[in-house]
């Protein structure tokens, strides 16, 4: 007995059917030929989801490489900045620092001058009453014992040291409200 075996490509089937007494093989061999089919287009879905597993590895591994290159450019640009503060923080220190020795050294070359200037004031009151010392502390004119008018015989240098000690004392306040 003769059996036609009918080619397997996809979409085949059995042309022929058998005699009788063969049934039961050929029951047998189209559940084979069923089987094949079944098994074929399984493996087809499996490669098609394989592909697209694959696909979509690859999609997430490139999602992950720029994720990851963006990060290092962040964190390349968050040093970058970093180092920006931590030279603007010196440059400021440096410049504060400077600020405070310039503002030193003017209230010293302040002082100085003032000290020269009342220096000079003193020097001037010195010469205009030519090295007496008054015991008066008031500003006004000195009068002669015997008689209650000013000694007119000689200039008087009285008002000129009055207006001087003003000036000191003025200077003085002035000091003395600046420290």
């Amino acid at each position: 007995m003769v059996v036609a075996v009918p080619d397997l490509g996809y979409g085949a089937a059995p042309t022929e059917q058998p005699p009788q007494n063969d049934e039961e093989l050929w029951k047998k061999y189209t559940s084979l030929v069923q089987m094949k089919k079944e098994l074929e287009g399984s493996c087809m879905k499996k490669d098609e989801l394989l592909h697209e597993a694959r696909e979509a590895l690859a999609e997430e591994q490139a999602k992950r490489e720029t994720a990851e290159k963006e990060k290092r450019l962040l964190e390349k640009r968050c040093k970058m900045l970093q180092q920006k503060l931590e030279t603007l923080e010196t440059i400021f220190q440096e410049s504060m620092a400077q600020m405070r020795e310039e503002i030193k050294r003017e209230r010293k070359n302040l002082l100085r001058g003032q000290n020269e200037r009342i220096q000079r004031l003193e020097a001037q009151i010195k010469i205009m009453t030519g090295s007496k010392q008054h015991t008066e502390t008031d500003c006004t004119p000195k009068i002669m014992e015997n008689n209650d008018r000013e000694d007119t015989s000689r200039p008087s240098w009285w008002p000129q040291i009055c207006e001087l000690l003003q000036e000191l004392i003025l200077l003085m306040v002035k000091f003395f409200s600046c420290i």
